[in-house]
């Protein structure tokens, strides 16, 4: 199968007729700041921070960042500023290929150029039948699947999978894929009990069963479930596909769900095993009963108390700092290699799980690498799509996160558990709040608000820690988890 291909076109404007190239999930901002990609100084038409592209292989998504002037893709205005009424950031918008987009004095063209593949057979349409097989909603179906049963006569090729294929999605599904994963693998699911004649059963996912949902996250839906071959209860973390995805992006997927088979520290939530089931990517992680960091602060109306929270805090820093250093072997064309230090990418309070042992709590960081892991594997929702309450991640993320994505180390992981810890103990987020404003420009524009202008209880010392590994410069910032540690322990 041929290789995904995405880059950016500069047709008009002062940077006319350069090329960006995109090989890994990145993202790419434009404006008139230093920090964008495409800084364009002199554009007054361009707001600081304009607007945002996400790159996620054969996925392109663009958001406004609550400019002035607006953003256009094939001359149509976008959506300037964040939706009233539910506090969340607007869903940014697909990008199709040829799309031309519009900022200030500057256009450009997206170029994607990503394998099409059949939604029922899985064969790869040619360049040339591309354009007669899709579908609908960036979706195909090839000429030979097109035709009904009755007329077509099925070659050898193709009777061993339609025959053993099990499941199968519908071409509803794979359009309400792009908008509702989850909400799709539960059809998947539901469709198999009923083909199978079985009720009240569940199936097995690549050996589990009993499979219960826990809720649904920006990659698909978490379950609860009993693995098949020892009876043991664990978590598996799903992401549904819209595609199929490329072989180097399945080995991707493979490198880093192996690393993060490596990670063993009592304040990281295990990861067992991953694997891919009826296109359905899966990671398997411990079960931890006790819920979440944010479920802790809910039950509590979000602000937990110095003497409850020190002891989280320094557990979840013993879990980064192991990560920031650990040694792992990572499989590459070449050979075994050794790779030191795994950065998280996504810390927040959803993300720190706590396992209760006669009433005291663990805190374990969890989802460990995901973002990457499951981007690596084609995920067709990017890392920033189905963010935006106070639950999700801009209200944590740091500003090389949007800036300099494809690049973020061990400093950015600091100002995360930092931001988390800072709305763990004031019940407030670590930046304010504007009413209207695109939660994404509050990242890169808004400096870190100081911990003891809202604690009443601040430690001796403990402002200043947080001042250094809130810093908006990453390189001001404690450069890794251990060196926030060291300092907070000489606070606690």
């Amino acid at each position: 199968m041929s290789e995904s291909k995405v880059y950016l076109e500069i047709i008009e404007g002062p940077y006319e007729g350069k090329r960006f190239d995109f090989q890994v999930q990145d993202t790419f901002m434009i404006g008139r700041a230093h920090d964008c990609t495409l800084c364009i100084k002199d554009d007054k038409a361009l707001s600081r921070h304009h607007c945002l592209l996400e790159i996620n292989y054969s996925s392109v998504l663009i958001r406004d960042l609550g400019s002035l002037n607006g953003t256009r893709v094939n001359g149509r205005l976008i959506s300037k500023s964040r939706d009233k009424g539910d506090g969340a950031a607007p869903l940014p918008e697909a990008l199709q290929n040829g799309d031309q987009i519009e900022t200030g004095n500057t256009a450009m063209v997206i170029h994607i150029d990503y394998p099409v593949v059949c939604v029922d057979c899985g064969t790869e349409i040619p360049p040339g039948q591309r354009e007669a097989c899709e579908f609908v909603n960036g979706s195909y179906i090839c000429f030979l699947c097109r035709e009904t049963d009755i007329e077509r006569e099925v070659s050898q090729k193709y009777k061993e999978p339609l025959k053993t294929s099990g499941l199968k999605r519908s071409r509803r599904q794979y359009t309400d894929a792009d908008e509702n994963p989850g909400k799709v693998l539960e059809d998947i699911l539901r469709e198999y009990l009923q083909d199978a004649g079985q009720t009240g059963v569940q199936p097995e996912i690549h050996g589990y069963s009993n499979l219960e949902v826990l809720g649904e996250g920006g990659y698909g839906v978490v379950y609860k479930a009993k693995r098949v071959c020892d009876g043991k209860i664990v978590a598996v973390k799903t992401m549904l596909q819209t595609r199929r995805p490329e072989k180097r992006k399945l080995m991707l997927f493979e490198r880093e769900k192996e690393i993060l088979a490596q990670l063993r520290h009592p304040n990281i939530v295990r990861s067992e095993s991953a694997g891919v089931w009826n296109d359905i990517h899966f990671i398997e992680m411990d079960f931890i009963s006790g819920g979440s960091l944010w479920d802790l602060m809910e039950r509590g109306q979000r602000k937990i108390g110095l003497a409850t929270a020190a002891p989280l805090i320094l557990e979840m820093l013993e879990g980064l700092a192991y990560a920031h250093e650990a040694e792992v072997l990572v499989t590459t064309e070449s050979g075994k290699t050794k790779q030191r230090g795994i950065v998280h990418r996504d810390i927040k309070p959803s993300n720190v799980l706590l396992d209760y042992q006669d009433e005291a709590a663990t805190a374990k960081l969890s989802d460990f690498g995901l973002a990457k892991a499951f981007g690596a594997a084609g995920c067709t929702q990017g890392v920033l799509s189905r963010t935006g309450t106070t639950c999700g991640s801009p209200v944590y993320m740091a500003p090389e996160h949007l800036t300099n994505y494809k690049y973020v180390k061990a400093a950015t992981d600091v100002f995360e558990i930092a931001a988390t810890i800072f709305y763990m103990l004031t019940g407030q987020p670590v930046r304010p709040v504007h009413a209207g404003q695109e939660p994404f420009r509050s990242v890169v524009e808004d400096k870190p608000r100081r911990i003891q202008q809202f604690m009443s209880d601040c430690p001796p010392g403990f402002g200043e820690v947080m001042d250094q590994a809130l810093a908006y410069d990453e390189a001001e910032r404690f450069q890794n988890g251990r060196e926030f540690l060291k300092a907070l322990r000489d606070v606690f």
